[in-house]
């Protein structure tokens, strides 16, 4: 009999926790608008609009480089590279970049425990943790935390001083909505995935953007799909 092969985070991504990834990782890059001072740093005044799909089609190709080929191949290091050259130059904090990092698999655990219809367990979550703290390493990012508590602890401590509304902000949001479902979701089902978005980001985010609410029957249904086998959806 053949030992189990180790999981994997190309596993853990694009496995069985799939679509809390997928939505999670989307919603991380809406929420992080509301972060007003990050918005003109990460993306410049004069790229808010031009180049927003572009900017959201890099950061995706690059996480996916390091999540299916690896730190150590030649395409996870040269989206290690990418990361580097792409940020040496913003003005950000050491506590700017540890809140992105969190923000990058918090808010699809956050998702994944409030609409997934699989837990994360223990060991996957173990894994989750050393792929972030590789990727912080990999950016010479100091002080990254070592407990979910803690980076947990930290978005929360961060938010608290730092989100905000700004125009800028919001209208990126706006953005995200529209054309990050263009990166990978198909054509017919794009409308469905913004409301699924919509409706399981998380309220006091939304409030700080100022973005509507969708519609109540439409939440509900969303709710309902979601909903794990035998469970009433949460009202």
């Amino acid at each position: 009999m053949h030992a189990p092969q180790p999981l994997t985070i190309e596993q853990l991504y694009y496995g069985r926790h799939r679509m809390a990834f997928r939505a999670g990782t989307y919603l991380a890059l809406i929420r992080m608008m509301g972060i007003g001072h990050l918005v003109t740093a990460l993306y410049g005044h004069t790229q808010l609009v031009a180049q927003t799909q572009a900017r959201l089609a890099r950061t995706r190709a690059t996480l996916r480089d390091l999540i299916c080929d690896g730190f150590d191949s030649p395409r996870g290091q040269a989206a290690v590279q990418r990361l580097r050259d792409v940020h040496c130059g913003i003005a950000a904090t050491p506590e700017d970049y540890r809140y992105v990092l969190a923000t990058f698999f918090l808010e699809p655990l956050r998702w994944n425990d409030q609409f997934g219809k699989t837990p994360v367990d223990a060991a996957e979550l173990e894994l989750l943790l050393a792929f972030w703290r590789r990727v912080g390493t990999e950016m010479r990012i100091d002080d990254l935390p070592m407990t979910l508590d803690d980076w947990r602890a930290g978005q929360r401590a961060y938010e608290a001083r730092h989100l905000r509304f700004t125009a800028q902000g919001q209208r990126l949001a706006q953005l995200c909505l529209r054309d990050v479902v263009k990166l990978t979701v198909p054509f017919g089902t794009r409308w469905a995935f913004r409301c699924v978005m919509r409706a399981t980001m998380e309220p006091a985010v939304r409030d700080v953007l100022r973005l509507p609410p969708v519609p109540g029957w439409a939440t509900r249904l969303v709710r309902f799909a979601l909903a794990p086998k035998g469970h009433a959806p949460a009202s």
